[in-house]
């Protein structure tokens, strides 16, 4: 899975590390200045779910009603 965040470079960070907590991050890019003058970043991430988050009740499929 493949996740952009963008904001001012402090917001980027603690969103990355909250994301972390949720799911398993395989890379994290470094920050991309926006064009202009703009004091935003980007930020990219690949992350993988391994599991389900704490407390998530786990997705299934609804089973055919034969």
């Amino acid at each position: 899975m493949k996740i952009r965040l963008t904001g001012l470079p402090a917001e980027v960070d603690t969103a990355a590390a909250r994301i972390a907590d949720v799911v398993t991050v395989l890379e994290t890019s470094r920050p991309y200045p926006r064009r202009g003058t703009s004091a935003l970043v980007s930020l990219y991430l690949d992350a993988t779910l391994d599991a389900p988050a704490e407390g998530a009740s786990p997705a299934h499929d609804t089973p055919d009603a034969r």
